[in-house]
């Protein structure tokens, strides 16, 4: 997709330059001036790594742009050239309006499309109804609201603080063309409603969550599709109605530009919306309003849950930190105190396995494996330390790496549940239920050989 047009920076507008920014979905962004925002030296232009916070621009059809943190990376500029060619590499932009930052206060709604939530959340927007006379079905009848009123499109609505709601809602999208093709499409979507001023810094911060919550819902790394933000005072009057300029917000980072799209399939998820529907507003207030103390592990979960051809130690190294810097966290002498447990807690890696296997010794599925401990402090001191093989010769690779990553795993799903604020019970429900290969893969239940 290319936007044409002229940009220009905030401190001197008068400066305009043409260009064009080039954006291929899910991959990279770029913009490629003719000329220069500064009268400067070839010299001085020539040092590509200069970061611009903020780039104004103005399209061939009337929009307005905003880069944020825009890095030159390319000067061009031929010897009988009046004028350089310079380009920008940008992961965050937004179109529709102009920006003073990212930290810019605005009253604003956000509306969010994970291709994955509509699988995890059904819409149920559209019903079908069969007539059926002498048991011979004769008619089906399809019917969706055309006017979704937000009593009927909203699923759940949990606020998580006074200030934010987040919201799961459904719609229907129905088309047709001159070939008599006609296509109904429902979805869920995620919105996020704010009622006080709030900056993009703070609605990505919302969206990332939700979309770590809905990663470990479906044991797989999710993204967002899509981001239109709506500014209360971005709009336009027509027919006297107040119609709100949508803003897309296009947010690149490296893992996202590497992300493919899962492949999305229900039946392996640790869990649905469905199966949590009456825990669901706690579990998601909690989920947000615990965000610091857990961000770490959370973030060593998510990335465990990446779905890859191969495996490595690193993999492994990622599970058992996060294993462990939950207990150091969570695990302490104040929470042993609060539990009557007796002693103190512990900084070796062994007895931190035992208490949190013993403490989920009532998980059925958990009781079910065999987890080897010494081979587990074998193998973390050989791949943390680098030691020769010889010094840890129960350490594993190869295909036990593997096994016991896998068996980790599912102790790490265990303590991140917990802290989410599943009882043990609703553990063991979802764990029974679930049908995923994370959960019920058969390396589970094998010993490993040393």
């Amino acid at each position: 997709m290319e936007y044409k047009g002229y940009w220009f920076l905030p401190s001197n507008p008068q400066k305009k330059v043409a260009g064009i920014l080039t954006y291929t979905k899910g991959r990279d962004a770029f913009l490629e001036l003719i000329g220069s925002f500064e009268e400067s030296s070839d010299e001085a232009l020539e040092k590509c790594g200069k970061v611009y916070e903020i780039i104004y621009g103005i399209t061939s059809d009337a929009k307005d742009i905003t880069l944020f943190q825009s890095m030159q990376t390319n000067y061009e500029n031929a010897s009988n050239s009046t004028f350089p060619i310079i380009r920008y590499e940008t992961r965050l932009f937004i179109i529709g309006k102009h920006s003073s930052g990212l930290d810019e206060k605005c009253q604003y709604k956000a509306t969010i499309l994970i291709p994955a939530l509509s699988h995890w959340c059904h819409p149920d927007a559209i019903e079908e109804k069969n007539e059926i006379i002498n048991g011979i079905p004769i008619q089906k009848n399809i019917s969706y609201h055309v006017q979704l009123n937000d009593e009927f499109n909203t699923i759940a609505k949990v606020s998580i603080n006074p200030h934010t709601s987040i919201v799961l809602k459904r719609n229907v999208i129905y088309k047709s063309d001159i070939q008599l093709t006609q296509a109904l499409r429902q979805y869920t979507y995620l919105e996020i409603d704010k009622t006080e001023e709030s900056s993009i810094e703070d609605l990505l911060s919302d969206i990332i969550l939700f979309e770590q919550f809905l990663s470990l819902s479906t044991l797989g790394v999710v993204y967002n599709s899509k981001i239109t933000l709506y500014d209360n005072k971005v709009y336009e009057q027509l027919f006297g109605h107040t119609i709100y300029t949508p803003i897309e917000l296009i947010f690149l980072t490296a893992d996202r530009k590497s992300h493919d799209l899962m492949d999305i399939q229900s039946y392996d998820f640790l869990f649905t919306y469905q199966a949590v529907k009456e825990q669901y507003s706690e579990i998601i207030k909690k989920w947000y309003n615990e965000n610091k103390d857990i961000e770490q592990i959370r973030l060593h979960l998510i990335k465990s849950l990446e779905r890859k051809g191969t495996y490595s130690s690193v993999d492994f190294l990622i599970v058992i930190q996060a294993v462990e810097g939950f207990y150091r966290r969570f695990r302490n002498n104040k929470w042993r105190k609060e539990h009557n447990l007796p002693g103190k807690s512990s900084s070796d890696l062994y007895p931190i396995l035992q208490e949190l296997i013993t403490e989920f010794s009532d998980i059925v599925l958990l009781s079910q494996i065999k987890y080897d401990l010494d081979i587990i402090v074998d193998t973390r001191i050989y791949y943390s330390h680098l030691m020769p093989k010889t010094s840890k010769p129960k350490a594993a690779d190869g295909v036990g790496l593997y096994k016991i990553t896998c068996k980790l795993r599912v102790l790490l799903i265990c303590c991140i549940l917990s802290l989410s604020g599943f009882e043990h019970s609703q553990i063991n429900e979802i764990l029974n239920n679930s049908n995923s290969e994370t959960i019920k893969n058969s390396n589970l239940f094998e010993t490993i050989k040393e």
